[in-house]
């Protein structure tokens, strides 16, 4: 049965028998019920006198599996443990992640030793070009056309505490003999030496994904996953509610990113952004945050960006001399010094534009009930987004090059709708 089969058949319900994962394995299985929903994997196992338990089925279960009509699955990254409706004894489990077609014999707790993500659409993200074809041409006319598919391992780099980052070019052919299709997905893998919860592979798989999302116009999406117990074991499917859709966002093309890998320092550079996204998460989260939630409002993502900015800043204050307060100086003008002087020509009038931005700020942090033009505060407010991003690109790259590519290429269109209110709302 194909993977995809198996997780649609999910998504329909299936039943199975299945058990938390405990120390030590229990040997009796309770009959269940597992969903998987936009928002979760629900697994509801029907439960005895005897097994309803905290022993049994304890709340802080880091797994459940079994035997289900869609094959072998575990559900990991377990969030809650309740109860289900009606007069029988319910145990609800609710999950984000799902390994499907998994074996069960190495199953130890939420224990994996790798975790992908597959994402359509980001060729500028692409370590190498597995997929070449080329017309086919005798006596100077077209007769064919070669088309071919060949495997690369892919780069990679260590991260912190054992674990490793590799990104490769996937591939796959589809279609019936006479309508071929070939697909070169951009895998992003997260590896570690020794098995490890996978919400440690996730958590900087989201990390990676949050880049993803900054670089790209459009929302990025992962269209499915895999995953491998240890490091000798077979890959098995994936899914995983936050990170992955069915919903066609995955499907989309992006072909003018603001930054591709190469513009931001390479694989290396993503190594740096997971380290800083992870240990200074109060200043990168509002960035993301930002991006995948489009719907604030302007007044409340100037004053998350701002103090990202303050907390970035802050961080870096003992150890850099950029950091150091100046005399009369808007706190954000220490961010403006690590950027490529390109930042000067995109915003216009630098230091207009940091007049305007602290002091809006400090009118919204302190007088609230004062309407300022939500116009300005957005421009005021998107400014200083990438001017705190590009700082931390730049960070990432151990060069001024992520920033020079932004404010110099990829954001004219950005900087030009940014002058245009703030050259208004200035008069």
């Amino acid at each position: 049965m194909r993977r995809a089969e198996q997780v649609n058949q999910l998504r329909e319900g299936v039943v199975g028998v299945l058990a938390p994962a405990t120390d030590p394995p229990q040997d009796r299985l309770l009959t269940g019920l597992v969903k998987l929903d936009e928002n979760a994997i629900v697994a509801k196992l029907v439960a005895d006198d005897d097994a309803f338990d905290d022993e049994r089925l304890p709340i802080d279960a880091a797994a459940v599996g079994g035997s289900t009509e869609a094959g072998d699955i575990l559900l990991v990254d377990l969030r809650t443990r309740g109860d289900g409706p009606g007069q029988l004894r319910v145990a609800k489990y609710t999950a984000h992640g799902v390994l499907v077609e998994v074996d069960l014999t190495l199953v130890d707790a939420d224990h994996v030793a790798a975790v992908q993500f597959a994402y359509h659409g980001l060729h500028n993200w692409l370590p190498e070009r597995i997929y070449k074809d080329d017309p086919l041409i005798e006596d100077g006319k077209l007769v064919g056309w070669s088309a071919e598919l060949r495997y690369a391992k892919g780069i990679t780099v260590p991260l912190d505490d054992g674990f490793t980052l590799r990104f490769s070019t996937g591939w796959n052919v589809g279609g019936e003999f006479d309508r071929r299709t070939f697909a070169t997905p951009l895998n992003v893998t997260v590896e570690s030496k020794e098995r490890r919860s996978i919400r440690e592979h996730i958590g900087r798989l989201d990390a990676v994904h949050a880049l993803l999302n900054i670089a790209h116009r459009e929302r990025v999406q992962a269209f499915g996953g895999s995953a491998r117990l240890t490091e000798d074991s077979d890959w098995c499917a994936f899914w995983e509610t936050t990170f992955m859709s069915k919903d066609g966002t995955h499907d989309v093309a992006h072909f003018f990113p603001y930054f591709g890998l190469d513009e931001i320092g390479g694989i290396t550079a993503v190594a740096r952004w997971i380290d800083i996204a992870r240990g200074h998460r109060r200043a990168v989260t509002p960035v993301v945050r930002h991006v995948l939630e489009p719907s604030q409002t302007p007044e409340a993502r100037l004053l998350s960006t701002a103090a990202a900015m303050e907390s970035w800043i802050a961080a870096h204050r003992r150890s850099q001399a950029w950091a150091k307060k100046v005399e009369n100086e808007d706190l954000p003008g220490a961010i403006i010094r690590t950027v490529d002087p390109s930042w000067n020509d995109w915003i216009g009038d630098s230091d207009e534009w940091l007049r305007q931005f602290w002091a809006s700020y400090n009118h919204v942090k302190h007088r609230p009930e004062d309407d300022l033009d939500p116009n300005l505060v957005n421009a005021l407010e998107i400014a200083g987004r990438w001017l705190l991003t590009a700082a931390v690109l730049d960070k990432c790259a151990g060069n001024m090059e992520p920033s020079r590519h932004l404010f110099g290429t990829s954001l004219g269109v950005v900087g030009g709708n940014v002058r245009g209110v703030l050259g208004t709302s200035l008069r």
